[in-house]
């Protein structure tokens, strides 16, 4: 048994039978035609068209154009594409119009303010549900609202016994009433705050679980973690105050991070009680 091996597309154009039209009882046709794949292999396509006559008008030297004699295998053939030689493809319409710039315009304005919906529903969270919404407009502040302030007093008045917390806000180090050096910290009842690093140059996105969880877990138990946050809005100022379980770890996390890349901004860390 012998086998034929086809070299080239040009080699195999005797070799692929025409198309055949058969003409349907709805008045479509149904054209089989056969052409080769890209491994050479003669494949079987079945399609089934409709003609529809258009009537249009075109430009002169179309018209001339049109009916110039056809050559090849198109010779003798009446006028328009001939199934035998031409595949029909899918129909392409295009709207065209002068207002194409408008339109693209419109199009940049809702993609950006898209961007600018789903960018501030990241920063945006509110405080009683956990929404995306301020927490003055959440629709759940007569229920929950009074249970959360409720914890929220209770949170105030226990931060208020340490010195380093006051009415909900941190207190840096030079700041407290023991900052003069009179009221020792740990003798007094201060916290001694030298384990503490402050980390500035934070995305508004970035929250107390985040700081624990993705940045410093890693570096041992943390004794606190504050995120400096705005008396009205609740937004983050873009800083935050970290303690460390000791002076060790809070150096190696200075270390290690400071100047580093989190949520498209560059960390800065220092030291929140100046050494000497």
């Amino acid at each position: 048994m012998s086998t034929s091996v086809i070299k080239s597309w040009a080699d195999a154009e005797d070799e692929i039978p025409s198309p055949e039209v058969t003409t349907n009882p709805d008045g479509t046709k149904t054209v089989i035609s056969y052409r080769l794949n890209t491994n050479n292999q003669k494949v079987k396509i079945t399609q089934k068209i409709k003609e529809v006559k258009v009537q249009e008008r075109v430009h002169p030297s179309i018209a001339i154009r049109r009916n110039w004699s056809k050559y090849g295998k198109e010779k003798n053939t009446p006028p328009g594409p001939d199934t035998r030689t031409t595949q029909l493809g899918e129909k392409v319409e295009l709207n065209l119009g002068t207002s194409w710039k408008e339109i693209e315009k419109k199009e940049e304005e809702d993609k950006e303010e898209q961007s600018k919906i789903a960018s501030s529903n990241q920063r945006i969270k509110c405080r009683i549900c956990g929404g995306d919404h301020f927490t003055s407009k959440c629709p759940f502040k007569d229920t929950l609202g009074a249970e959360a302030a409720a914890k929220q007093q209770a949170a105030e008045s226990t931060v208020e016994a340490d010195d380093s917390m006051v009415g909900g806000k941190y207190v840096p180090r030079h700041m407290r009433r023991d900052a003069d050096g009179n009221l020792p910290s740990k003798e007094m009842g201060g916290r001694d705050d030298s384990t503490t690093l402050r980390v500035s140059q934070l995305n508004s996105i970035v929250d107390e679980d985040m700081l624990r969880e993705e940045l410093f877990g890693r570096y041992g138990p943390l004794q606190r973690v504050t995120v400096v946050r705005d008396r009205e809005t609740g937004e983050s100022r873009g800083f935050a105050y970290v303690a460390f379980a000791t002076e060790g770890l809070a150096e190696q996390a200075l270390n290690e991070l400071n100047g580093k890349g989190y949520h498209s901004l560059i960390l800065h860390l220092e030291w929140s009680k100046k050494k000497k």
